[in-house]
């Protein structure tokens, strides 16, 4: 797979993930929701990182990585790393404790969340595909 197809394909299943995310908030599936949006930002963080080459072991090398790659340059707005973070520490808590009661507003705020991320991420590496393109 070429730079591009890799992009490509991380965005499908990045769009998958919020689908799967919506289907669950709406059965009342709050906790797998999350776990969806997350994982749809995941995806499309991933995608801003192959976009420039970088490769990382672990969620909070990754969430790391988008701070220093794209919120620090400018590229990405802090609110989107924000949230990246935020998200990624709610899904956590879900998956990990049985102390967490999560509300439907709540969801519907991180699916948001995670819809302008992956929105976002899109419009960078759509950007940048144009740029490449021969006069």
């Amino acid at each position: 797979m070429n730079d591009r197809s890799v992009m490509t394909a991380l965005f499908v299943k990045s769009h998958q993930r919020l689908d799967a995310a919506r289907i669950l908030c709406t059965e009342g599936h709050y906790e797998d929701s999350i776990n969806r949006a997350y994982y749809a930002m995941y995806l499309a963080a991933l995608a801003l990182l192959h976009r420039k080459g970088v490769e990382t072991k672990t969620h909070a090398g990754l969430i790391s990585a988008i701070g220093s790659e794209y919120v620090k340059t400018g590229e990405l707005a802090r609110e989107h790393g924000r949230a990246l973070n935020l998200v990624e520490e709610l899904r956590e808590e879900v998956d990990y404790t049985i102390c967490r009661n999560i509300m439907r507003e709540e969801v519907v705020s991180v699916i948001a969340k995670a819809t302008d991320f992956v929105v976002c991420a899109e419009r960078i590496c759509a950007e940048n595909h144009m740029d490449e393109r021969p006069s």
